[in-house]
């Protein structure tokens, strides 16, 4: 039989121009269907590329199979005694288009093993390419033809190939063909294609770069050779670059200009016209960090007709600065600490109250924490200030027209109006970590206004039954929780996550949603699945983490010095006979409590009790390392000096039975074995450990 070789295969989903993040969205899904669904049907091949532009969405599998492997399947049917074939077995082999002589009896049953043969790719892309785009999911989506098919943007066309052959389907009253389209500016003429494997060269010849990097390193190449006539550097942030890229499908740079004086607004606010508003990049002095009256703007098409793509862009931007000009300078008549009193008439939460309540919700807060945190009265006098001017920029006129501008304005404002410089800082890092893994508050000042203020949000939230649900986080409360949990490792602070919940829960407004246990037993959940996942992405086996979280969470200071301690010892060879031990002393104490034996807890155990010298060795060995533990300030120290019970355990376990039917000395070992599983369950709960 003649082999015919694999061959490249291709999708491609033409649309209007989609929203610049669905991009890599689209983009990853459409790697991992392909590459689950190839792997599920069998059919081998190389590599799955895929590519993106605001106007398609593509997947191109190279070397794909030409068909699916064969594949041998168990069936199963009714039960059968030995002998001749029943009735119902003559059916089961006529449902299953099989021959009688090749049933068999399996486990009191009828079977067979049907053999499948595999199917040819392009009828099986026609199959998996219209499933894989109807498996594609958005922030956002819309109906527009009469099957209420959903998808950002209207289909527009569907490129379709294995090979050289065209894959038919339809979607959404969109017949799959074998052309695509070039740059829309440029023209609307349908291009061929010859074979899936000529996609990108193809389209890259009518001007479309496909690929999101390559559009990245094209706009960088031609930025940096766009300003060097006015002799300076581009300010390309990996953001905005990306985001621009997937804005063009042909990116052409354009150096714009703008008048000099605007330079006098404070550089955060311009660049944030620049980039957040008009997605143009800033330019800078080539020394320095100056900002020049340049900036360079990424349209999409061809090198033609630039002094009136210029002239457009200049004309936007001067009418953006000049408002952000006037905002600023009406913002300057009125000191900061002169409008918190506005913040009264600005609802923080409908249930919750203003944002001026809450800002003396955090007051209390401070006033709470921030001498058991270490803070000096001046610094604690910073805090307070901190919280009473950090929300204040809200009501400003730039915030409500720039609001990613929030905490910065408070920064500047502060500082114009001549406040300490810790409360200048303070007032913008108050937000800090704005992100999962971003920079934390530098003053503890700052930082305790930060904790107040995350566990005022959390607490009132999850009150009122705003917690998360699923991946959808609103109100980026996972983002708070993990920023209140990285600020208290930092610092080192003494307090327990347990206490902050039952602290911030207790100043919310009286009568305010869900009763405060069923709020402070939430979000101590809440928190603990928090940790437990940073940790975990920290390298940190999970059952090390919910054995050290078992009896709460705690000090996170100290308890990432017990994850480490832990983590350490996990290596000695003593740790696994050790840590199985405690394991059998905790389940015989459970056991004992479930069938509620009164063998008096908190009870010593009594010497004249003692009847075999492996319990008389066991508790003198107890007794030395419980003084041992006495005396040790850090948690290593604490598991090595919990090694001397190895042995007495060992054979205490090999000699003496617990559960005897002299009931004073059964409850005389029982009561030993709990003391002893007091000792390890003041570190963690070893019975979590797994393979011990």
């Amino acid at each position: 039989m003649k082999h015919t070789p694999a061959k490249d295969a291709l999708l491609e989903i033409g649309s209007e121009e989609l929203p610049a993040s669905f991009i890599p969205l689209g983009m990853q899904q459409l790697q991992t269907l392909a590459q689950q669904a190839l792997t599920e049907h069998k059919i081998a091949f190389k590599a799955i590329a895929v590519y993106g532009t605001p106007r398609r969405l593509a997947v191109v599998i190279t070397e794909l199979a030409e068909r699916s492997e064969d594949q041998h399947k168990l069936v199963t049917g009714p039960p059968e005694a030995h002998g001749g074939w029943t009735p119902a077995a003559l059916g089961f082999a006529r449902k299953q288009n099989i021959k009688p002589a090749d049933l068999r009896l399996e486990n009191g049953k009828v079977a067979a093993t049907l053999h499948i043969k595999g199917t040819p790719a392009r009828q099986l892309l026609a199959e998996l390419f219209p499933l894989w785009i109807k498996k594609l999911e958005f922030p956002k989506s819309m109906t527009w033809e009469p099957t209420h098919f959903r998808y950002p943007r209207p289909l527009r066309w569907l490129a379709a190939l294995y090979g050289t052959d065209a894959v038919s389907f339809s979607l959404a009253g969109v017949r799959s063909a074998r052309y695509t389209y070039g740059l829309y500016l440029q023209s609307a003429k349908k291009i061929q294609i010859a074979s899936a494997g000529k996609y990108v060269a193809l389209l890259k010849n009518h001007c479309v770069l496909v690929e999101p990097t390559e559009r990245v390193e094209c706009i960088r190449k031609l930025s940096e050779q766009a300003i060097r006539r006015v002799h300076g550097r581009v300010l390309l942030h990996d953001g905005l670059l990306k985001q621009v890229a997937n804005l063009v499908e042909h990116p052409v740079a354009i150096v714009g200009n703008f008048d000099p004086a605007y330079l006098e607004l404070p550089s955060e606010v311009l660049v944030t016209c620049l980039e957040h508003h008009q997605k143009y990049f800033p330019v800078q002095a080539e020394k320095g960090h100056k900002l020049l009256p340049h900036f360079v703007g990424i349209r999409n098409g061809m090198s033609v007709h630039q002094d009136i793509v210029r002239e457009g862009y200049e004309r936007v931007l001067t009418a953006r600065l000049a408002a952000a000009r006037f905002f600023y300078q009406n913002d300057r008549k009125t000191p900061l600490h002169a409008r918190t009193e506005s913040l009264r008439g600005v609802v923080f939460q409908q249930k919750l109250g203003s944002l001026f309540e809450k800002v003396e919700r955090v007051k209390l807060l401070i006033h709470a924490w921030g001498e058991r945190a270490g803070l000096t009265a001046q610094d604690r006098g910073y805090a307070l200030r901190i919280a009473d001017l950090g929300k204040a920029d809200l009501v400003t006129d730039v915030v409500r027209e720039f609001p990613e501008l929030q905490g910065v304005m408070a920064r500047l404002y502060a500082e114009a109006d001549g406040e300490e410089a810790v409360v200048v800082q303070g007032v913008e890092q108050h937000y800090w970590p704005i992100t999962l893994t971003g920079a934390l508050p530098e003053s503890a000042a700052a930082a305790l206004v930060a904790l107040a203020d995350k566990c005022d949000t959390l607490a009132g939230d999850f009150a009122v039954g705003l917690i998360p649900t699923g991946s959808a986080d609103p109100y980026g409360l996972r983002r708070a929780a993990v920023g209140v949990l990285r600020i208290l490792e930092n610092f080192e602070w003494p307090f327990s996550v347990e206490e902050l919940v039952q602290k911030a829960v207790a100043v919310q407004p009286v009568g305010v949603g869900a009763p405060a246990p069923e709020t402070q037993a939430k979000l101590e959940l809440f928190f603990k699945q928090r940790w437990s996942a940073l940790l975990e992405e920290r390298g940190y086996k999970a059952d090390e983490v919910e054995s050290v979280l078992s009896f709460g969470i705690g000090a996170i200071h100290r308890g990432m010095a017990k994850l480490k301690a832990l983590q350490d010892f996990r290596k000695q060879p003593e740790f696994q006979i050790l840590a199985g031990s405690f394991k059998r002393v905790a389940n015989i104490v459970r056991q004992a409590r479930e069938k509620k034996l009164d063998f008096g807890h908190d009870e010593l155990p009594i010497d004249d009790l003692m009847k075999d010298p492996e319990e008389k060795s066991l508790w003198q060995a107890y007794v030395q390392v419980q003084s041992a533990l006495t005396n040790s300030s850090e948690y290593a120290q604490v598991l090595n000096h919990l090694v001397p019970l190895k042995e007495p355990l060992a054979g205490f376990f090999e000699k003496t039975m617990v559960m005897v039917d002299d009931i004073p000395v059964r409850n005389n070992r029982l009561r030993l074995l709990n003391k002893i599983a007091h000792l390890f369950n003041g570190f963690a709960d070893f019975s979590k450990i797994q393979n011990a």
